[in-house]
């Protein structure tokens, strides 16, 4: 039976209020929840937001680090979703003097970030003022097969849809329901992202044959299904003509503009946002000189160029939440809960151990302070065993959301095992890992001791999903066939990156 601290005798260590309130408003009441509140707040009103997207390539470092601080900072970005961060999201953010950062969904911001309970670690809230809010969804779907170099290489069309839909649908698929509830319950939703598949705005009839890949029209799946969800492509809405400005954002071609003459290029990476959204402007970030080009700088960081867009939000009031500020704590570190709570101080905010019951067995708890109903309490951990933990929201007796989060100790390192030490060819594999960093784009793959090539030589592909401590069974069908018979790695990888953050050895027989 576990010990337990009673709530009556926990200390919280340390209290921050976020919440400053400029006006008095009543809010309307978030059609999600029974236990909404008749929240006092500022209402801002229309706003002007400044989104970009940018896959930074394998952490930035690959050209000139601090080309990828300046690109940024041209482009006049508020808020920034990045791909292949490595790691690199609170760097990136503390040397731009930016003070919020998701690392789990590798996005940074001028303003606060809250990723909700029940988010599913699909999306984050960026807060223009205290109670006032849009989403943000972030992502990086699978690179390979890559569907213009398919058809290049003469795949017909029916069979390019086919690997569409099997390499990418997957993934963005997982979204898509939660993207679906965000727009129906009319949360302004902008999605970011290197979706590594074109778009089907672009690839039309009049821009058959202007690029090598370019054969016939292809209506493209994953770009398809977000905008039959009501969303529009912000570089489209300014850029409508595809032939007359292609906006291409990969591949650039090192040192630019040295391109193969076989290569592919094509606009792969993409800013979302609702139907009926203002977008005010839209640009690429890019090598100085570059086509369409709109911000300039030489040496360009990355083999993908950012795209910036300016929109008009409409930030509204989120339905009642409790978040914390990051999923992984090691012990000491300080606790950060945000919350909307639907009472104010009448309400509760506890921490408990994930699975006990927050009304009878918190281990610390405190109300929410009187500066309003969304704000946030810093707790200490330095009293909590290593273990997954759960922020609860207490209203009315009853819990209106759990948020979990992990507690690892003091210097803990991400390992990685498997299950046995020696597999017959065809049998499935246990992977488990422990102490990751949750972040959302942290993975882990086969790799075989025969094959040196860092790149692109896994035999498997799964994320961990923001993680701490977690196992997944890797079957034949997940490394392409029965593995040979050899000597094999299971790589714990960090943050959409080939850095390897742990490993394990194990042997396939005959």
């Amino acid at each position: 039976m576990r010990n337990r601290i009673k709530p009556s005798v926990a200390i919280i260590l340390a209290i921050t209020i976020l919440a400053g309130f400029a006006g008095l408003m009543i809010q309307s009441k978030p059609d999600r929840t029974t236990y909404a509140a008749d929240a006092i707040h500022e209402v801002v009103g229309t706003t002007q937001v400044k989104v970009m997207s940018f896959n930074i390539w394998i952490g930035g470092s690959v050209v000139d680090f601090n080309k990828v601080i300046e690109a940024i900072k041209i482009s006049g970005a508020d808020v920034v979703g990045l791909q292949e961060s490595d790691g690199n999201a609170p760097r990136i953010a503390a040397l731009l003097g930016w003070p919020f950062v998701d690392e789990s969904l590798q996005i940074i911001s001028k303003y606060p970030l809250i990723q909700p309970g029940d988010g599913g670690g699909l999306y984050t809230y960026v807060q223009i003022a205290p109670g006032q809010v849009f989403a943000l969804s972030n992502i990086h779907l699978p690179s390979d097969p890559y569907g213009p170099y398919q058809i290049m290489e003469d795949m017909g069309l029916d069979d390019v849809l086919k690997s569409e839909i099997a390499t990418r649908m997957p993934t963005i698929n997982t979204f898509l329901p939660t993207w679906k509830r965000l727009l129906k319950e009319k949360m302004p939703l902008v999605i970011t992202g290197d979706f590594n598949s074109p778009s089907h705005l672009d690839w039309i009839e009049s821009t058959v044959g202007i690029r090598n890949a370019n054969k016939f029209p292809v209506v493209w799946p994953v770009s398809k299904a977000v905008a039959d969800l009501g969303m529009i492509d912000t570089y489209r809405a300014i850029f409508p003509d595809p032939k007359k400005v292609p906006g291409i954002t990969w591949t650039l071609g090192y040192p630019y503009p040295r391109i193969a003459p076989d290569e592919v290029v094509d606009r792969i990476d993409f800013i979302w946002a609702p139907r009926g959204t203002k977008v005010i402007s839209s640009g690429i970030v890019g090598p100085a000189g570059g086509a369409d080009v709109t911000f300039g700088l030489t040496p360009f960081p990355s083999d993908h160029l950012g795209v910036v867009s300016e929109i008009e939000i409409n930030p509204v009031e989120p339905p009642a939440y409790v978040a914390v500020n990051k999923l992984r704590y090691e012990q000491g570190d300080s606790l950060g809960v945000a919350y909307h709570a639907p009472l104010g101080d009448e309400d509760l905010i506890a921490i408990v151990k994930a699975g006990d019951n927050p009304l009878t067995q918190a281990i610390i708890s405190s109300p929410p302070q009187e500066a309003g109903y969304f704000g946030a309490l810093t707790f200490g951990t330095q009293t909590l065993a290593v273990g997954k933990y759960e922020a609860a929201l207490i209203s009315k007796d009853a819990v209106v959301q759990l948020t979990p989060f992990w507690v690892v100790a003091k210097g803990a390192v991400p390992s990685v095992d498997t299950d046995k030490a020696s597999y017959s060819q065809g049998e499935s594999i246990t992977a488990t890992w422990t102490n990751a960093y949750a972040r959302k784009f942290d993975w882990i793959a086969i790799f075989s001791l025969t094959e040196p090539g860092i790149y692109y030589t896994q035999s498997s592909f799964h994320y961990t999903k923001a993680t701490v401590n977690g196992q997944v069974i890797i079957t034949s069908a997940d490394t392409g066939g029965s593995l040979p018979a050899g000597q094999y790695e299971l790589r714990y990888l960090s943050d959409d990156s080939y850095a390897v953050s742990a490993v394990t050895k194990f042997t396939v027989t005959k």
